[in-house]
C-alpha cells in the first residue's frame, strides 16, 4: 500500500494563514457589510473592525509534522514568534501547558490518535490567554466542540477558525454558525491543483520503483515486498 505523506502540507498551511487573517481582521464580517450595504451604521467600519496585527504576536503550533512545519515558516514570515508542542519532535521546545499559557494564537496540527483525541477540552481552553485565537485545520476530534463554544461564548477566546467538523457536516443551527468571531470552512485546506499533482507524482514514482524491482519510498506495509 502506497501513501503520500506531506502531499497537502503547503496547502493546509496556507489555509491556516487564511483562517488566521480572516478571524483576526474580520474579513468575513466586513465582506458581509459591504454586500448588504451596512458598512456605515452606528459606528464607522474603521472603528468597528479595529484589530491587533499578528506581527509581534506568538503563534503556538500543536503538532510539528509536515503541516506544522509548513505553517511555522509562514507564520514566522508574518512577523510572529512561533513555538511548538510535539513530544515526537526534538525541536518542539514547549509542553502543551506552556504553549497554551504563552501563545496568542493556538493552531492545531496533530494527528488524531488515542493520545490526542479531545486533547483540547475545557481545562485547555481555560488555560489559553484571554483574547487568544484558536485555529484547527487538522481534525475536529482534537477538541471538545462544546468546550470550545463555551470558551467563545464567555469571551475568554476572541475567535476561532475551523476547517473540519465531526461527520464532515456542521448543523446549520449549531452555536458556532451564529458567531461572527468564528470563520468556518468545509474541509478544503488540501483542495488545490498542486496537491493533486504532487500526490500523483509521488504515487507514480513509487509504482515505477516497484515495477523496476526496486523499493518504493512511501510504503505503508513494506513487509509485503520481502
Amino acid at each position: 500500500m502506497l501513501r503520500t505523506p506531506g502531499r497537502n502540507a503547503d496547502a493546509v498551511a496556507e489555509m491556516t494563514v487564511a483562517l488566521l487573517m480572516a478571524v483576526t481582521r474580520f474579513v468575513v464580517a466586513g465582506d458581509r457589510d459591504v454586500r448588504a450595504g451596512t458598512m456605515f451604521g452606528e459606528t464607522l467600519p474603521y472603528q468597528r473592525y479595529r484589530a491587533w496585527q499578528v506581527a509581534g504576536r506568538t503563534a503556538g503550533l500543536v503538532g510539528l509534522g509536515a503541516v506544522g512545519r509548513a505553517a511555522k515558516w509562514r507564520l514566522a514570515g508574518l512577523g510572529m514568534t512561533v513555538i511548538a508542542a510535539d513530544p515526537y519532535a526534538t525541536d518542539a521546545t514547549h509542553s502543551l501547558d506552556d504553549l497554551l499559557a504563552t501563545a496568542d494564537v493556538v493552531s492545531m496540527h496533530a494527528a488524531v490518535t488515542p493520545e490526542t483525541s479531545q486533547m483540547m477540552g475545557s481545562d485547555q481552553f481555560a488555560a489559553m490567554k484571554p483574547g487568544a485565537i484558536y485555529l484547527n485545520t487538522a481534525r475536529a476530534a482534537l477538541h471538545d466542540t462544546d468546550a470550545l463554544v463555551a470558551a467563545l461564548e464567555s469571551g475568554h477566546l476572541a475567535g476561532a477558525g475551523l476547517e473540519h467538523f465531526e461527520g464532515e457536516i456542521l448543523p446549520t443551527d449549531h452555536p458556532l454558525t451564529a458567531m461572527d468571531n468564528v470563520v468556518l470552512t468545509p474541509h478544503i485546506g488540501g483542495a488545490t491543483y498542486d496537491v493533486e499533482s504532487k500526490q500523483a507524482a509521488i504515487v507514480v514514482a513509487d509504482i515505477k520503483a516497484i515495477l523496476s524491482g526496486g523499493k518504493p519510498l512511501h510504503c505503508a506495509n513494506p513487509e509485503v515486498l520481502e
